[in-house]
């Protein structure tokens, strides 16, 4: 069972895709290049054909929307980019400049930086020697490039910047590939620091239990019967060893710290009610009968309720409204802690969601599940289901 799902609404989904730096490039060559191109074909010198200027602004605007495919679909959009600019640059009836060489060509380089940003290597490789050949067309086939060193530095020049975006491309890989990889890193770290903790929260469980059980035997022994001799050896045993499962127990994972009490499930109404404030309105709602649950989910559900509350007023400038929900069935229980976004983003911004990483793994290993994602058309949501063992905790 997944640990944590993130709905379609997070992360990059919703207007945030629209925000990416990537859509924001090729909007910015829409706005700027497509005037431009469109002003010089009115220039008197220019003189295309009425039947040129529709053929040509086509070609312009189709090479802009390459951009926007290339962000999905780089292969697709390098090719029909390549199939735009060899009709551009063999487009015949425009004076004094090749179609190729107008501004909006200059979305053909986004293009092959997409190619460089988002496939493999030999893909990246061909795309680059595809650009690089067109170059090459372009330069040495212009009828208006009459001298060599011309057309030779034309093909530098046009080359050169094919292999800048290509790089650029690559430069953006690699970084967003480190990001990626920083982002994981934290991941690991924070279930790591989860699971240190869920051993020490095990710790506590095993050992209530352990000195429980000591308990019981030394008070067996104290009102056995005198003549039991056996019973007694028996006991002896069972006491000794668990005191020595129990010494044992927190050489390894206990520390020197003082340990509040293990929580539990009757603890989430203090918990609730630690986290209002004059500016912070938490209503809890309860339905159906508690079962019960064991102590790795009764733990796992108290520190995912903590975490959600904390998030909701950490990432959200007051006032807020948090609304949390506890439905109890017999085999399950499902909460839900769900803010309306206050008065905008607190002053934490959006977070980076590795603590609710690391809860989600405690609730996993609990054997349950927890979603988290944005509300429409404000706020944020956390849902945890864990099993439960039945009606009568």
């Amino acid at each position: 069972m997944s640990a944590m799902r993130t709905e379609s609404s997070a992360g990059t989904g919703g207007w945030r895709a629209w925000l990416r730096v990537d859509t924001v490039v090729a909007l910015v060559a829409v706005v700027v290049l497509l005037p431009s191109s469109l002003a010089l074909l009115t220039q008197p010198e220019l003189r295309p054909a009425p039947a040129v200027v529709a053929l040509i602004v086509t070609l312009f605007v189709t090479l802009h929307l390459t951009t926007f495919v290339a962000l999905r679909h780089p292969l697709v959009a390098y090719g029909l980019a390549s199939g735009v600019m060899l009709a551009l640059a063999l487009t015949p009836g425009i004076q004094a400049v090749s179609g190729a060489l107008f501004p909006s060509t200059a979305a053909y380089l986004l293009v092959i930086a997409q190619v460089a940003l988002r496939t493999d290597l030999n893909v990246r490789v061909a795309a680059l020697a595809g650009g690089i050949f067109g170059a090459g067309l372009i330069a040495f086939t212009e009828s208006r490039f009459d001298d060599a060193m011309l057309k030779i530095g034309s093909f530098v020049g046009l080359s050169g910047a094919v292999a800048a975006a290509w790089a650029i491309g690559l430069v953006v890989r690699l970084q967003r590939t480190q990001a990626e990889e920083r982002m994981q890193g934290r991941i690991a770290q924070a279930i790591g620091d989860e699971r240190m903790r869920i051993s020490r929260d095990l710790h506590d469980i095993v050992a209530h239990s352990m000195t429980v059980m000591i308990a019981q035997a030394e008070v067996a022994r104290a009102l056995r019967d005198a003549g039991a001799q056996r019973s007694d050896q028996a006991l002896d045993v069972v006491i000794d060893t668990g005191r020595e499962a129990l010494r044992g127990m927190r050489a390894i994972v206990a520390d020197e710290a003082p340990r509040d009490p293990l929580p539990t499930v009757e603890s989430l109404d203090a918990l609730v009610r630690s986290m209002r404030t004059p500016s912070v309105d938490v209503r809890f709602t309860e339905t159906g009968q508690r079962a019960r649950l064991r102590p790795d989910a009764a733990v796992a559900l108290h520190h995912a309720l903590r975490e959600a509350l904390t998030n909701a007023v950490r990432h959200a400038a007051p006032p807020v409204r948090i609304e949390v929900r506890l439905d109890w069935s017999a085999d399950a229980v499902h909460a839900e802690v769900s803010d309306d976004g206050g008065a905008g983003t607190g002053a934490d911004g959006l977070g980076s969601g590795i603590g609710l990483i690391g809860i989600a793994e405690r609730v996993r290993l609990a054997g349950g599940e927890l979603t988290a994602g944005e509300r429409h058309p404000r706020g944020w949501s956390v849902s945890i289901h864990l099993p439960a063992e039945g009606v009568g905790g």
